[in-house]
């Protein structure tokens, strides 16, 4: 079962949420990848359900149907977060932060920890520190990357004119997806019913235009508003070793700056495997 929530926040923006699993179930807020959209936790829902796990993923402003939030930063996530969570009557809940969502997991994990109960980072975007962040990144992502860190509008001028057409044409996004991809990967990308959600979620991603997107994209590759020593919640990270979209370089930064970190890396696993094929260990694991 789905269940579409519409939140209406304090300074009048809504903010869109997709609801799947157990409606009694203990609550876990999934934090969809990059460009992605609330409907990417379709592919947790069945260990959802299995777990009995109530699960909500909501999309970022500017993304799916969430309003756009000029001037937002990863940290402000934090306040929507929470607001999201009193109304639909949840206290405490555990965070699973996907790729691009990872940096907003950790924020919720640094400004918001009485809320949370612990936090998963799958194939987890870490904070750049110059190239060697993105060492064994693909180059398209690398160049999108280091311009956005260098020139923000000229990055979210790029990004938002693509964005417009992959729009129409999310088919080209998963040829992107494909271009060097690892083996594991290549096999995900193999089943038509993976490929129509993933398409599904990126199109849905881009439903307002790449105002969203490119917004964001400048947001993770710039210094990040809040600091990886100000998170005390438990960290389970979760990496693929054949990862060429976000790299293991990247997750053993966060494991360095981590505290209370759980690792979990994974031979052969790409980025999009992981995601694929790991979430109910990641899911159980973190309900554990």
């Amino acid at each position: 079962m789905e269940t579409e929530h519409r939140i209406r926040l304090a300074d009048g923006r809504t903010l869109a949420c997709l609801e799947l699993g157990d409606p009694g179930g203990a609550p876990v807020l999934y934090f969809h990848g990059y460009p992605g959209s609330r409907l990417e936790a379709r592919l947790a829902a069945r260990p959802a359900v299995h777990l009995g796990l109530r699960l909500l993923a909501p999309d970022r402003p500017g993304f799916g149907e969430s309003s756009f939030q000029p001037g937002r930063t990863l940290s402000a996530w934090c306040g929507d977060v929470a607001q999201l969570a009193d109304q639909l009557d949840v206290e405490r809940f555990a965070v699973a932060g996907v790729s691009g969502g990872g940096p907003y997991a950790l924020a919720c994990a640094a400004r918001i920890p009485k809320r949370l109960a612990r936090v998963a980072l799958v194939g987890a975007l870490g904070p750049l520190v110059g190239m060697r962040s993105t060492r064994g990144m693909v180059t398209l992502n690398r160049l999108a990357l280091a311009l956005a860190a260098r020139s923000p509008p000229l990055a979210r001028l790029a990004i938002d004119l693509a964005a417009r057409w992959l729009r129409h044409r999310p088919e080209r996004f998963l040829a992107h997806m494909l271009a060097g991809a690892p083996e594991a990967d290549r096999k995900v990308l193999a089943d038509a019913d993976y490929r129509a959600l993933l398409a599904a979620s990126t199109a849905e991603a881009l439903r307002q235009g790449g105002r969203g997107v490119a917004w964001e994209l400048t947001l993770l590759a710039r210094p990040w508003d809040f600091s990886l020593q100000e998170v005390s919640v438990p960290v389970r990270l979760w990496q693929g070793l054949s990862d060429n979209i976000v790299p293991p370089v990247m997750a053993r930064g966060l494991v360095g700056a981590l505290s209370t970190t759980e690792v979990h890396y994974l031979p052969g696993e790409g980025h999009l495997s992981l995601i694929a094929r790991r979430l109910a260990p990641v899911l159980e694991n973190l309900c554990a």
